[in-house]
């Protein structure tokens, strides 16, 4: 399996360049850059999830294996905190009109595409005479429970939009109290996943998100801390990653100390970004295909584990998986496209009468 982790790294090196000494890229934290990360990210996501379905026995399957088991959730950590730094950048151009559209133009449309996705997995499931009963379809629809697809994900982003909304209508937009309040509803809506027994990898990256909200307000300062103190900061960076493995979950650090983990590594993320910048035609189309190769790449997954394919030819299981993630992706996001220009297109504003 490592061999596909190696073949994603050299998919960063076409277009890939570094800053000049003493400067940095002023637009590494913009969409281009930002879609180019998340297109990584989202390949190692899938790695993640296609060696489930394989018996890792190869002389280089050890390395990935521990590669993944290091890893762990921050093969999400960019999607959290990139999406919340662009509500608080959207807040502070567009203030509370922009909170406003929240429920139907961010919480609907993302609610929508589950619906869409799970009722693929419905007509998977029924050509494959698995299991399902009606409660477990339809709390599928919110990402609560799983019919064969990815869940968790989908159920944390829509938790999290509702809070936002919630936290900055009560606060009229103010940035800093909506910032504030998201943060404190974050962490309560975490510590409600543990209360009632959520598995951990369903929460342990959401503040994440909070993260990159307080990164948008306080980009100025941030940057120049980053740049000045790259190098104390990876040194901060390697403490904190061996307090983590000190003090992981199984030894009795718990969410805490994953939380300061994933911000950290997050925060790693974006001062490497600030240095080196990758972006190609294809870290592009990955990167603008993240929610439908999330969510469909299982299917594929499931279909071939069907005949066995994964048992007798584990590594053209994943090309064969990837190559039809890629497709449906295609197919799904062309459809939803459509959709979503019927029902989300930006109202137009209305004319003003002219006086007689």
């Amino acid at each position: 399996m490592i061999i596909f982790v190696f073949l994603v790294l050299l998919l960063c090196l076409p277009g890939a360049k570094a800053a000049e000494p003493g400067k940095i890229f002023p637009d590494y934290i913009a969409r281009t850059q930002t879609s180019a990360i998340n297109g990584v990210f989202v390949l190692l996501v899938f790695l993640s999830h296609v060696s489930t379905y394989i018996t890792l026995s190869g002389p280089f399957d050890t390395a990935y294996q521990t590669m993944k088991s290091y890893l762990g959730q921050m093969v999400v950590v960019t999607f959290l905190f990139y999406s919340g730094f662009g509500i608080m950048e959207s807040i502070t151009k567009k203030g509370l009109d922009y909170v406003k559209s929240i429920p139907w133009r961010r919480f609907c449309k993302v609610l929508l595409h589950m619906i869409l996705a799970v009722l693929l997995y419905v007509i998977v499931n029924l050509i494959l005479h698995r299991p399902m009963t009606l409660k477990n379809v339809l709390l599928a629809f919110i990402g609560w429970t799983s019919i064969g697809n990815s869940n968790w994900y989908i159920f944390a982003v829509l938790a999290l939009y509702a809070i936002v909304f919630l936290a900055f209508i009560i606060c009229k937009a103010n940035r800093w109290i909506g910032a504030v309040l998201t943060t404190l509803l974050s962490v309560a809506f975490v510590y409600w996943q543990i209360r009632i027994g959520r598995d951990s990898w369903t929460y342990n990256t959401v503040i994440v998100f909070s993260a990159g909200m307080w990164y948008s307000l306080l980009r100025a300062p941030a940057e120049r801390f980053l740049q000045k103190a790259a190098p104390l900061w990876f040194l901060a960076f390697g403490a904190v990653f061996a307090l983590y493995l000190f003090f992981d979950a199984k030894k009795g650090g718990g969410i805490e100390w994953y939380s300061l983990w994933a911000i950290f590594f997050m925060l790693t993320l974006v001062t490497l970004s600030m240095k080196i910048k990758i972006g190609n035609r294809l870290l592009a189309f990955f990167g603008a295909h993240v929610f439908s190769m999330y969510i469909l790449q299982r299917i594929p997954m499931l279909l071939l584990t069907q005949i066995g394919y994964q048992g007798a030819h584990p590594y053209r299981f994943v090309t064969a998986c990837f190559a039809a993630t890629v497709v449906l992706s295609i197919a799904f996001d062309y459809c939803t496209d459509k959709l979503d220009a019927v029902l989300f297109r930006p109202r137009k504003p209305k004319e003003k009468e002219i006086p007689a």
